[in-house]
């Protein structure tokens, strides 16, 4: 195309599709006012976006093709940066307009008008990206093109689903709803491929697109979200209850989740939970908040918890289980399990996430727990920049034959909550779960992300068979541990394309056959089971199995093996209500009440903190408390 095609075709856009959509926007914009969320939502948003959108190339990037094209050699050099971002706010337009065909026939009388319009948007934007852009890079010298502008995806007519065709750009996955980062309001949202990364975008009418990265291996994510969906057809009963017992905390932690120490918030009146244990049998209980162990009731809750037939699960961050006479009154309570923040063996890092040293305390601690042999989780808080190089140190430090007790790791992704979002002091610090299984696979060649996609994929129809609820959002492996800290990768064990293999089996008769779904499932896994590694495990991998049935009390775990975990907390950036409807865990708390999701509750959290204006406090322990003293 020369100068002269290419200055003719920017004046036909300008008065053709330009023209069409400053004159159809606002009229259907009133038409629409009495419509559905569906519609009005997605439309308020695409309708901001393409007024700033066609400011934008008719002030900046349309006057400078023109003076390309008439030979201005300066002009052109102004191009190359509003092309790549007229086309960054293309796929922006196209996942909006994807969302409004899919709702257009809510719409009712206007369903032509809005489908006109959307058709007529589509070829403005195909036009500019297969046309215009090209020529006027061309014009300008421009021989390497931007990413993305010579596959350039067609225009969606419909929602799509299923795993993305290699990295195309802009493949929906899956339509969902979403909380805005910063109005906190319900929105629009998708599961999409961009850029080679599956992100979760947002639609606020006021406040734009907002994206968390998922992932940055589409195919993983993709055939995990897939099957995910397919086996959590049917909501199941919630078996595992976080308990909030007070907000009070002996730390001040920059990155605290629940913004301890902030609100007067009495401690949690503990009736509900009365009721809930002597209503149900076999769930657990995580008796958590900011810090348990403040509460002087805690030892007689453990008993009561125990005494109903339910697991008794303790979150804390060690400080006071570092006096090895408090883990005696524990034991004796009989606390099934402790969950111990400890986010890895570099003290600068627990001082940057803690605010203190802590790595003392919390050997303690560990010492403590093994000798009253309480199973152990790590919860370790990996924050990009801070302690990413913890991952694998930990990993082979819970290895360690005098950690046999640690059953568990679990690498939990920063997440922007509580007074870390009220400070803003890790804003771009946070990470997902797929992010943490690159660092581990990185640091520990040995576990390959091949093996773990599988294992999830034979996790997640595991537990729809055993009607247990799971978030997308939590990830695991299995190693068996072997002689001075060495291990065995559950891949060694079972073959692992077998077990991705059955998994898909359940996920596609599940839905209309569950029964025979689950019987399939059994013979698969039996098969699996009956070659010489895995039988030399079969009676610890038969009771890991039922564990799964059961609730997986970590005391039930055989010493012989460590699960790991990939996970986070929702927030308001990576908080998708379809996964929310999954969460595992339900809440109790003074100022939510009770929930059958703690992913909800989170971003119902943070909107009071937010309302409430009121920064973190101090550390708030009991009288007579002495930190120093218990080891810290």
């Amino acid at each position: 195309m020369n100068a002269s095609e290419t200055a003719a075709l920017a004046r036909h856009i300008l008065a053709t599709h330009h023209a069409l959509l400053h004159r159809e926007l606002p009229r259907l914009a009133s038409a629409l006012a009495g419509s559905s969320r569906q519609v009005i939502a997605p439309f308020h948003h695409l309708h901001a976006v393409m007024d700033d959108h066609m400011m934008k190339e008719e002030n900046i990037l349309f006057p400078a093709i023109l003076a390309l094209a008439e030979g201005g050699e300066s002009a052109g050099c102004g191009v190359l940066g509003p092309i790549r971002q007229m086309q960054a706010e293309h796929d922006q337009i196209r996942t909006l307009e994807a969302a409004l065909r899919a709702a257009a026939r809510d719409a009712g009388a206007y369903e032509a008008d809005l489908l006109a319009m959307l058709d007529d948007l589509a070829e403005h934007a195909r036009v500019e990206d297969e046309a215009l852009f090209p020529a006027a890079l061309a014009l300008a010298g421009v021989t390497e093109l931007p990413p993305k502008l010579a596959e350039t995806p067609a225009p969606r007519r419909r929602a799509l689903t299923g795993t993305p065709s290699g990295n195309a750009d802009g493949t929906v996955i899956r339509y969902t709803r979403g909380r805005c980062p910063s109005c906190h309001a319900d929105v629009p949202a998708s599961v999409v491929v961009r850029a080679g990364c599956v992100q979760l975008e947002k639609a606020c009418p006021t406040h734009g697109i907002a994206s968390q990265l998922l992932s940055r291996r589409p195919e993983y994510w993709a055939d995990l979200d897939r099957l995910y969906f397919k086996v959590n057809k049917r909501e199941h009963p919630q078996r595992d209850y976080i308990v909030r017992m007070t907000e009070r905390c002996n730390l001040a932690c920059p990155i605290c989740l629940a913004k301890a120490n902030t609100e007067d918030t009495p401690d949690l009146d503990l009736t509900g939970l009365e009721r809930l244990i002597s209503s149900r049998r076999g769930i657990k209980i995580d008796l958590m908040a900011a810090e348990p162990t403040l509460r002087p009731d805690l030892f007689e809750w453990v008993r009561k918890v125990k005494a109903s037939g339910n697991v008794a699960a303790l979150h804390t961050n060690g400080i006071n289980l570092a006096n090895a006479a408090y883990v005696k009154a524990l034991a004796e309570a009989g606390v099934d399990e402790v969950f111990l923040q400890f986010d890895g063996l570099d003290d600068a890092a627990n001082t940057t996430l803690r605010g203190r040293p802590l790595l003392k305390a919390r050997l303690a601690a560990l010492a403590n727990l093994r000798a009253h042999d309480i199973a152990t989780s790590l919860i370790v808080v990996i924050a990009r920049g801070v302690n990413e190089d913890q991952v694998g140190e930990t990993f082979r430090f819970a290895l360690r034959p005098e950690n046999d007790h640690v059953r568990e790791v679990f690498f939990l992704g920063l997440r922007s909550m509580g007074s870390a979002r009220q400070t803003g002091a890790f804003e771009g610090q946070q990470l997902m779960p797929d992010e943490l299984i690159d660092l581990l696979t990185t640091q520990e060649p040995a576990l390959k992300r091949a093996d773990i996609k599988a294992f999830n994929m034979a996790y997640f129809a595991m537990l729809s068979a055993f009607s247990v609820r799971k978030c997308l959002y939590v990830q695991h492996y299995l190693v068996a541990r072997e002689a001075a800290g060495s291990y065995t990768p559950v891949s060694e064990v079972i073959d692992m394309k077998g077990l991705a293999r059955a998994a898909e089996r359940y996920a596609d008769r599940y839905p209309a056959h569950p029964t025979i779904a689950k019987a399939g499932l059994a013979a698969s896994l039996l098969r699996l089971g009956l070659n010489p590694a895995a039988l030399r495990m079969g009676a610890d991998l038969v009771r890991l199995e039922q564990l799964f049935a059961s609730g997986m009390n970590l005391g039930g775990v055989p010493p012989r093996f460590l699960l790991l975990g990939f996970i986070t907390a929702c927030d308001l950036d990576n908080y998708d209500a379809d996964v929310s409807v999954n969460c595992g865990k339900g809440e109790l708390s003074a100022d939510g009440g009770f929930t059958e999701s703690s992913a909800t509750a989170n971003v119902e959290r943070e909107a009071r903190f937010a309302a409430s204006g009121l920064a973190p406090g101090p550390a708030n322990p009991p009288p007579g408390f002495r930190g120093e003293r218990a080891g810290a």
